[in-house]
């Protein structure tokens, strides 16, 4: 039977342009293809830029910016030395041990020295009171314990100082920390893992186990574990191959998607080494997801060129025909795609905007891999076997087929769910999981829903575990900081100020969660002036009379050495200061809870018109996290809001047709609610991180909806029936929508295996996205257009007819 196969005169033109020039622009592309190369080679570095994960626009980086020099690095990290036989520290074994990982840890490039602190440090000190006066000496004074006897003396000097146990020794008495803040620009967080593991394990002893903690260590473990990251990408690209050879059952059916894949690969990476993006290895699985987009296209243009190819028996015809027909969708498919990706910019997050920018231009680059260099490479390389492309598409009535494997078994459950009556079954079922589910998850989903170490590593990862003991044993492993900004030099100085101070501790101790306790000026104070009488606990507090806080201050300056004072005051003018609490636990929504607080807290003070001091929120860890949450949060939604408004309007103006662009958005959307459902399921947190892939997946699902709904559309304009159309539609593009998406899923599969929890959540949320975003295509597009029948334009410009036999 013959048929009238109608292409654009513009898109064939385009295609024998390339042909006929197909040397040149080989050339061209080989050697912007190498110059990128060479860019990736020479520049792309994998690592951790701190800075990038900061919104710098966001109040509490701002306040962070301006106070870290003087108050210090949020990022702190903390080595906890611990007992193992049950006995305490107090001995001079454990105490020798505690001032070599002090001083070791001092010699680790990015540690900030003035944030260094241990029970051994100078700048912990004691309050000793004689017959020459009080005096503020190290804790630790005059040198390390090396009897048992001076070691129990220590012991007792340990219980008459306030502020030691519980921040410095662990209530129980059998660990202590050793606190050292790390510089952003300054560590190197692949040499602080070596070289804190090795600090560590000189240390270590059959009596003596280390726990490493703090937000460095963190992200040193997953810089660590990138070598790992890289054997499970090997093993992803290995799966992939052997699934394409699987398919075509020949070498260029492998070769040109994986060459495909490269180039792309190779453009978007060497764009972003020119432009200086590092690639975070927590988003190392991104790139996978993009080259997967690369095998996705090249796979259904190469199979739509092996059907061509069956039916007119000429290469050049087949190429011709084959790539003018999918040159529309698959432009507004990438194009699509780059914009998509392009929203995670919204997002004032330098590392989301970095990685918004070289992943568009890497999906864009797409089309030249693809669109461009696919036809040039058939032409000079492949001819294919026309026995072995006529039996692979030789069959397109799917509910007439004999054979039954599971490939066709499905596709058929799949062409029935679509039919005359259960269409409307189909659809109905997805409306109501769209507004159901979608309720559902909008209220349940949170950012940021466990904590920065919970959401990456397992809970028995030995940075969990120290993290753990940091919560259970000490007052707390993670900082909320409020900086009280003084009005006037010497603000601090004054009673009203420390009266702030003092009742800001307290409020925090008593209204915000989690607290195990706090730190400030208002504690040094106090604990001074009940020296001045004898040490009575009713004389802890703050003196009334000016003159005593003068002579206190006085002291304090005389007995601290430069920069012991920055964590509490700023010097030599004593204009600003802060508290810091320790919470032992937190999440998004316990550390919106606390800022609400503490802001009525600030409101109150900033009423009071003799107040020399405005509070300002927040620094610190928790108050980093806040910020970065809070972007998260609105960017989340305002990401998938801009993505199906753009969808919508390309695919109106593309198909022209306001009902093919609700069409495609219907499965979309499906698939988004089915993601955010099992993350709710799954506890995966949506924060930093998880971000990206919201997006990128997005993007995946309107590939295959594009493909698909132009092959129904071509299919319906071929034969002026509906189910014919299905049929042609599920048979070709759906096969290998079919394929492409279980080939990604199987191989994200294997990050499942991943040591790190977050690349594991990952993999199995790619994994089934991969599946909802086939399963969704392939069902509802014909389902919904068999009930709103979308009437396409069939005269999209001037076009020529190919007859086929």
């Amino acid at each position: 039977m013959a048929m009238q196969k109608r292409i654009s005169v513009f898109w064939a033109n385009l295609i024998r342009f390339q042909l006929k020039n197909r040397l040149l622009i080989l050339v061209l592309i080989s050697a912007l293809t190498l110059l990128s190369g060479y860019f990736m080679v020479k520049s792309l570095e994998i690592k951790t830029d701190f800075f990038e994960l900061y919104p710098p626009n966001h109040e509490y980086i701002k306040l962070y910016k301006e106070f870290r020099k003087m108050f210090g690095s949020a990022n702190v990290l903390t080595i906890i030395l611990e007992r193992e036989d049950g006995k305490d520290i107090y001995n001079p074994v454990t105490l020798k041990k505690v001032n070599e990982l002090t001083l070791g840890i001092l010699k680790i490039k990015g540690c900030n020295p003035i944030q260094v602190s241990s029970i051994s440090h100078p700048r912990v000190k004691k309050l000793e009171l004689s017959y020459q006066g009080i005096s503020m000496l190290p804790l630790m004074w005059p040198k390390v314990p090396e009897t048992s006897a001076a070691s129990e003396k220590f012991k007792k000097t340990v219980y008459s100082n306030k502020g030691i146990r519980g921040f410095y020794i662990s209530l129980d008495n059998k660990s202590t920390a050793i606190y050292a803040g790390f510089w952003e620009e300054g560590v190197d967080l692949l040499n602080l893992f070596k070289e804190v593991h090795k600090l560590t394990s000189s240390i270590e002893d059959e009596n003596h186990k280390c726990y490493i903690a703090g937000y460095p260590m963190l992200y040193a473990w997953v810089n660590h574990y990138r070598h790992q990251v890289y054997i499970i990408l090997c093993i992803t690209a290995g799966a992939m191959i052997f699934l394409l050879i699987f398919y075509f059952k020949n070498i260029h059916g492998v070769a040109i998607p994986v060459v495909s894949a490269i180039v792309s690969a190779l453009w978007g990476l060497g764009f972003a080494s020119v432009l200086g993006i590092n690639i975070d290895p927590l988003l190392l699985v991104v790139p996978v997801l993009l080259s997967a987009r690369a095998l996705s296209h090249s796979c259904q243009c190469l199979e739509r060129f092996h059907q061509e190819y069956a039916e007119c028996r000429n290469k050049d015809e087949a190429i011709i025909t084959a790539y003018s027909a999918l040159y529309p969708p698959a432009i507004l498919a990438i194009i699509t795609d780059g914009l998509g990706v392009l929203t995670i910019a919204i997002a004032t997050i330098p590392l989301m905007q970095k990685l918004a920018y070289f992943s568009s231009f890497w999906i864009i680059s797409i089309f030249v891999a693809v669109m461009i260099l696919n036809p040039i490479i058939i032409s000079f390389f492949y001819t294919p076997s026309l026995e072995k492309v006529a039996k692979k598409t030789e069959h397109t009535d799917i509910a007439n087929l004999e054979k039954k494997n599971i490939y066709i078994l499905f596709l058929r459950a799949i062409y029935r769910m679509s039919g005359r009556r259960t269409k409307w079954i189909t659809t109905g079922a997805a409306f109501v999981l769209i507004f159901v589910g979608g309720y559902y998850t909008t209220h349940y989903l949170k950012v940021g829903d466990s904590s920065a170490g919970g959401a990456i590593l397992y809970p028995d990862h030995p940075y969990n575990i120290a993290m753990q003991k940091m919560n259970s044993n000490f007052a707390g492993a993670s900082r909320l900081v409020v900086v009280l900004e003084g009005k006037e030099k010497g603000a601090m100085k004054a009673r009203e100020s420390l009266k702030i101070l003092e009742d800001l501790a307290w409020f925090m101790k008593e209204y915000v969660q989690n607290v195990g306790g706090t730190l400030s000026l208002a504690d040094l104070v106090r604990k001074v002036y009940s020296m001045y009488h004898e040490g009575y606990p009713k004389w802890d507090m703050i003196p009334k009379s000016e003159m005593s806080l003068e002579q206190i201050f006085f002291l304090l300056s005389a007995s601290m050495a430069t920069g012991e004072m920055d964590q509490f005051v700023s010097l030599p003018d004593y204009t600003n200061s802060n508290v810091t609490a320790f919470l032992r636990d937190y999440d998004h929504e316990s550390i919106k809870e606390a800022i609400a607080k503490l802001t009525e807290f600030k409101e109150a003070v900033a009423a009071d018109p003799d107040s020399k001091i405005n509070i300002r929120l927040a620094a610190g860890i928790l108050g980093i996290l806040a910020a970065v949450n809070d972007e998260v949060e609105w960017s989340y939604w305002a990401t998938l809001i801009v993505i199906f408004i753009t969808t919508f309007i390309l695919c109106s103006i593309t198909y022209r047709s306001f009902k093919a662009a609700i069409i495609l958005l219907v499965p979309l959307a499906v698939s988004q609610v089915l993601c955010e459902i099992i993350m709710l399921i799954f506890h995966i947190p949506l924060n930093i991180d998880s971000l990206p892939f919201t997006a990128i997946g997005v993007g995946v699902g309107i590939d295959y909806g594009i493909y698909l709904m132009s092959r129904l559309k071509e299919g319906w304009l071929l034969t002026d029936d509906f189910d014919k159309a299905r049929m042609i539609a599920l048979s070709t593009p759906g096969r290998v929508i079919m394929f492409t998406a279980l080939t990604l899923a199987i191989g994200v599969g294997f990050w499942v295996f991943s040591t790190m929890k977050f690349s594991a959540e990952m993999g199995l949320l790619i994994l089934l996205l991969m599946v909802f975003n086939m399963v969704s295509a392939l069902v509802l597009i014909p389902a919904f257009s068999g009930i709103i029948k979308p009437v396409f334009v069939k005269n999209m410009g001037k076009g020529v007819a190919l007859e086929l036999k």
